[in-house]
C-alpha cells in the first residue's frame, strides 16, 4: 500500500497513507480486488494484513473477508496490523473477486467525510500449488508485441541474426513488467500494445527517411543502434508506465504543464532557505503541442522525456564514427548511455525537468561536435538545441555553458584545423542561446533576485547578532574533511555511473593516450572532463552540515551532465578490448554485459 492501486483492480480503498515508515489505504465499509482473468485451475491463497485504527478498544470492527461472494474467514481487528487469509477453491471459470467487509465504520468529522472501515497495509495471492499461467490476453499482447518488433527490426534492414537477437531481449525483458504485480489482472498489455505499435511504426519509417536525406543508405551498424534505441525506448515505458510504478512528482509536472497551458509561464520554486528561485519551463514549452493527442499529462511528459533521451543518446553513433571510424565503438556507445543507473534513478523519481534538460544538452554537445564547416541548417539545429538546454534547468544553463565553451577553446588550441574554425561559431551560439534565454526566461525576475539577496543579508545580519550556543546545549557538527568529501563524491560516482562502464572507461583513457586526442570525440569528452572537475570543486567544498545532502544532490546533477565522458571512453576501451579478440574480447564482453545487468536492475526498480 506504498501506492494508490487503479481503481478497476481495487475499488473501496482510498488513496494510500503513511504512519512512519508503515504505508496503509483505509478501506470503505466495503473492500474488493477483483482479479480478472486469474487463472483458477488451481487454488490460490491471500493474505489481507488489517488493523482497525480505532482509539475505543471496543469499537473494533470484525472484519469479513469473502471468494466470489463467499464468505470464508471473519476476524475481529485490532490496533495491530495482522494476517486475514482466505482460499480462492479451484474451479473451470477464471477470475476472481476477494470482497473485505467491515462490519462498522468511523467518519473522521471536519473536511473529511469518508466512511472509514479498515486500514489495510497489504494484499498479497499466490497459487498455493503448480503453475499459474498469466490470462490469455496478456500472454496474447506480448507475442504480438514481440512479433511486431520482429517485423520492425526486419523492415529497418537488420540482418536476421541481428533481429532475432533483438526480438528475444525485447520478449524476455517484457515479461518482467507485464507479470508483475496487478499488471496481468490490468489491461495494462493492451495499453503498452499501442505504444509498441507506435514505435514499430516509427523505427522503419526513419531507417527510410535517413536513407533518403543522406548520400547513403543507413550502414547496418547504424540501424542497430537505431533498434537498440527503440527497444529501450520502449522498455522504458514498460517500467515507467506500470501500475505498481510510483508517480512520485510526476503529478507535479503536469500540474505545471497546465499552467504553461492556460498562459502562465513564469513561475517559481520555493529554497529550502526560505527564498524562491525561477522555476525552468522547458519541457512544458516543448510538450505543449503535443498535448493535442491527450489530455493524459503525466503519461505524456514521461514519454517525452524517453524520446528525447533515446534520440540524444543515438546521437553517439554518429560522433564516435566520424571521430574514430569505429562502428563497434559507436554501437557500444549507443548502448551503455542507456544503461546508467544514475538516469534511471532520476528519472524513476520524476526528476523530469533536469533529465529533459541534460538530454537535450547532450544532443546539443552531440550537434556542436557534429558541425561542419560550412554550418548552415546544423548550425540552427545547434541553436535551437542549445536554447532550449538553457531554459529547461537551471543547472544545465551552467553546466552546459561551461562543456560547449570548454569544447570551443579546446577545439581552437587542440582540434585539427578543420576544427579549429568551427571553434567560433560554437561558441558565438553558445552566448547568443545564452542571451536569448536570459531575455525571454530568466531575467524576467528581478524581484525574485532581490528578495534572494535580502533575505540572505538578513539571515547574515542575524547570525552575526546571535551569540553562537556553546558546546553545553547544541553539540557541534562533525566536520567532514576535503579528502573525506572527495573520496565520497567518487563512491557515489561509482554507483550511478556503474562500476563496468567506469572500468572500461579507463581502457578507453589509455587508447586516447596511444592514439591522440585531437578529434572530435575525445575533445567533447574534455569538454565534459573539464565541466566535471569544475563543478566537482563546488560540490566538495566545505559547507555546513544542514545543506550536505543539497552539495551530495548537485553532485548528482553534475554527474547527469558529464557522464557521457565515461560512456565514450567506455565504449573506445570495450570495443578496443572486442576488437582484439582473445581475453580482450572476453573482458570487453563481461564488462558489458555487468553494465547491462546493473541497467536491468535499476530499471526493474521502478515496478518491482
Amino acid at each position: 500500500m506504498d501506492r494508490s492501486l487503479p481503481r478497476r483492480f481495487a475499488s473501496g480503498l482510498y488513496d494510500s497513507e503513511r504512519a512512519g515508515r508503515a504505508t496503509f489505504a483505509w478501506t470503505a465499509q466495503r473492500a474488493d480486488l477483483k482479479l480478472a482473468e486469474i487463472n483458477r485451475r488451481i487454488p490460490w491463497t491471500c493474505s489481507v494484513s488489517v488493523r482497525g485504527g480505532r482509539s475505543d478498544p471496543a469499537t473494533q470492527p470484525s472484519v469479513t473477508l469473502a471468494a466470489d461472494g463467499v464468505v470464508a474467514t471473519t476476524v475481529k481487528a485490532t490496533n495491530e496490523f495482522q494476517d486475514a487469509t482466505i482460499v480462492l477453491p479451484p474451479r473451470r471459470l477464471s477470475g476472481g473477486v476477494v470482497t473485505l467487509t467491515s462490519s462498522t465504520t468511523i467518519i473522521p468529522g471536519g473536511s473529511d467525510p469518508r466512511q472509514l472501515g479498515v486500514q489495510v497495509n497489504r494484499i498479497a495471492c499466490a497459487p498455493s500449488g503448480g503453475i499459474a499461467w498469466p490470462p490469455s490476453a496478456t500472454i496474447r499482447d506480448a507475442a504480438v508485441v514481440a512479433a511486431m518488433f520482429g517485423v520492425a527490426f526486419v523492415l529497418s534492414g537488420l540482418t536476421l541474426r541481428a533481429a532475432l537477437a533483438l526480438t528475444a531481449i525485447v520478449a524476455v525483458l517484457q515479461a518482467l513488467p507485464l507479470s508483475a504485480g496487478p499488471a496481468p489482472y490490468l489491461p495494462f498489455s493492451q495499453t503498452m500494445l499501442w505504444f509498441a505499435i507506435g514505435v514499430c511504426l516509427a523505427l522503419p519509417a526513419l531507417v527510410a527517411i535517413l536513407g533518403r536525406l543522406g548520400p547513403a543508405r543507413p550502414e547496418q551498424a547504424a540501424r542497430v543502434a537505431l533498434a537498440v534505441s527503440a527497444v529501450i525506448f520502449y522498455l522504458k515505458l514498460l517500467g515507467l508506465l506500470h501500475p505498481s510504478k510510483l508517480v512520485i512528482d510526476a503529478v507535479f509536472h503536469a500540474h505545471r504543464l497546465e499552467w504553461v497551458l492556460a498562459g502562465r509561464y513564469y513561475f517559481t520554486q520555493p529554497m529550502p532557505s526560505g527564498v524562491t528561485f525561477p522555476y525552468a519551463i522547458g519541457l512544458y514549452v516543448f510538450a505543449a503541442p503535443w498535448t493535442t493527442f491527450t489530455h493524459d499529462y503525466v503519461t505524456l511528459l514521461r514519454v517525452v522525456v524517453c524520446a528525447v533521451q533515446a534520440i540524444a543518446g543515438a546521437l553517439l553513433y554518429p560522433l564516435i564514427v566520424k571521430a574514430w571510424d569505429d562502428r563497434v565503438a559507436a554501437v557500444t556507445g549507443v548502448v551503455l548511455i542507456n544503461l546508467v543507473p544514475l538516469q534511471y534513478g532520476l528519472l524513476g523519481n520524476a526528476n523530469l525537468t533536469n533529465t529533459f534538460g541534460e538530454a537535450v544538452a547532450l544532443a546539443a554537445v552531440l550537434s556542436a561536435s557534429l558541425l561542419p564547416s560550412a554550418a548552415g541548417l546544423p548550425l540552427i539545429v545547434f541553436f535551437f538545441l542549445t536554447a532550449l538546454a538553457f531554459l529547461s534547468h537551471v543547472s544545465t544553463f551552467a553546466l552546459l555553458s561551461v562543456t560547449l565553451l570548454a569544447l570551443a577553446v579546446f577545439y581552437r588550441v587542440l582540434g585539427e584545423p578543420s576544427l579549429r574554425r568551427t571553434a567560433w561559431a560554437i561558441a558565438g551560439v553558445t552566448i547568443i542561446a545564452a542571451i536569448v534565454a536570459t531575455v525571454l526566461y530568466w531575467g524576467q525576475f528581478g524581484d525574485v533576485y532581490t528578495d534572494a539577496l535580502r533575505v540572505r543579508g538578513n539571515a547574515a545580519a542575524s547570525q552575526g547578532q546571535v551569540e553562537a550556543p556553546t558546546a553545553t546545549n547544541i553539540p557541534a557538527a562533525q566536520d567532514v574533511g576535503l579528502v573525506t568529501r572527495i573520496t565520497n563524491a567518487l563512491a557515489f560516482a561509482l554507483g550511478m555511473i556503474g562500476w563496468p562502464i567506469l572500468l572500461c572507461a579507463l581502457a578507453g583513457v589509455w587508447r586516447g593516450a596511444v592514439n591522440g586526442a585531437r578529434d572530435r570525440a575525445s575533445l567533447a569528452v574534455l569538454a565534459w572532463m573539464v565541466a566535471c572537475l569544475l563543478f566537482l570543486g563546488v560540490a566538495v567544498m566545505r559547507v555546513d552540515a544542514p545543506f550536505q545532502r543539497y552539495a551530495a544532490e548537485f553532485f548528482g546533477r553534475v554527474l547527469l551532465a558529464t557522464f557521457p565522458a565515461a560512456v565514450v571512453l567506455a565504449a573506445r576501451g570495450s570495443a578496443w578490448g572486442w576488437n582484439r579478440g582473445g581475453l580482450s574480447r572476453v573482458a570487453a564482453a563481461v564488462g558489458i554485459t555487468c553494465a547491462a545487468l546493473l541497467g536491468v536492475h535499476s530499471w526493474v526498480g521502478w515496478f518491482l
